[in-house]
């Protein structure tokens, strides 16, 4: 009897083992996707970054049947929510819309780094990139960018706001002076705004963040734009040369977007997703969009975008041994 009770159970374990396996096969059988998808956007609502995924949460959910849903993880410089990400299972529902500050910048200053970009994220497409601009209040007395150029060179130790030490305005500046071979000294605010509005006041001369926020105070010579630090220059300030068009040879440091996934996650889920932004930011409309807010509309295959970032880690990380540049 006892051996016959075992059987019984034996049997009805097994059969509860099969049912499980049989019911794990038919999930990972589903077609991708099969339920909602979230992108965390690490920094707050309305943000540059966040009005940019929403533009691609829009498409995706068109394209791929399924609501696409934004997440606001704001905090240190996109680290926070670029975080929560890293930790995610990878099955392609939970992506990150990371920045070059996010997944560069902060990876290179912050001791230790939060993460590392290359393998804990597997990469999407690029999405755009937003020139930062190099901006004056009317009183310092440039008209152009060669003008600043010869002020920096003029004057050692020039001061200049950015919207804090792990943003891509900060490292604008840093591979600036490596390749001129100059100093200058970074004033650090908490985000654009509060620097844009000392740079109005006259408190400070000279700022080096987005273009997005520089664009509403052009009007009038409130402020003046001396040059943009993109390879081509600006769609909302197309007469206003870049740093190379300057005379610095070779030179692109921007702010870009990017849409990660976790490490892990299947190969066809990544081309997939990066085909479907590259078809939907390609229409008119999207482009349009995101000219408005000063951006380049740059998309990528999941393998360039590995290479570019790589690329960027290599060049920015060189520039801050050699200049010993620190988070503060």
């Amino acid at each position: 009897m006892r051996n016959l009770r075992m059987m019984v159970y034996m049997a009805t374990a097994l059969t509860g083992l099969s049912l499980a396996i049989g019911s794990l096969g038919e999930a990972l059988a589903q077609p991708y996707p099969s339920k909602p998808i979230r992108i965390v956007v690490p920094y707050a609502a309305a943000s540059t970054t966040d009005i940019l995924g929403r533009m691609i949460a829009e498409h995706l959910s068109e394209a791929l049947h399924q609501p696409v849903v934004i997440e606001n993880r704001p905090g240190a410089s996109g680290v926070i929510g670029s975080g929560v990400v890293a930790r995610s299972a990878p099955d392609g529902y939970t992506l990150v819309l990371g920045t070059a500050a996010s997944h560069l910048v902060s990876v290179i200053l912050l001791s230790p780094p939060p993460y590392n970009p290359l393998k804990d994220f597997a990469p999407i497409s690029l999405v755009t990139k937003y020139p930062n601009a190099v901006v004056a209040h009317p009183s310092l007395g440039l008209q152009s960018a060669q003008q600043f150029l010869d002020y920096l060179k003029a004057n050692p130790g020039t001061p200049y706001g950015t919207a804090g030490p792990t943003t891509a305005g900060r490292f604008t500046a840093e591979l600036m002076q490596s390749q001129l071979g100059l100093k200058m000294n970074m004033v650090p605010y908490n985000g654009a705004a509060p620097a844009i509005n000392d740079l109005l006041g006259g408190h400070l001369k000279l700022a080096i963040v987005d273009i997005t926020p520089v664009a509403p105070h052009l009007a009038g010579g409130k402020l003046k734009l001396l040059a943009v630090t993109s390879r081509t220059r600006s769609p909302i300030a197309p007469d206003v040369p870049t740093l190379e068009e300057a005379g610095i040879n070779n030179f692109e440091s921007v702010a870009w977007c990017s849409l990660f996934a976790p490490a892990g996650t299947p190969n066809a889920i990544l081309q997939l997703l990066s085909s479907e932004i590259r078809r939907g930011l390609s229409r008119p409309e999207f482009k349009a969009k995101i000219e408005r807010t000063g951006g380049l509309l740059v998309t990528s295959t999941p393998e360039e975008l590995s290479q570019y970032l790589a690329a960027e880690l290599r060049t920015l990380g060189r520039v801050a041994k050699e200049n010993n540049v620190k988070a503060q």
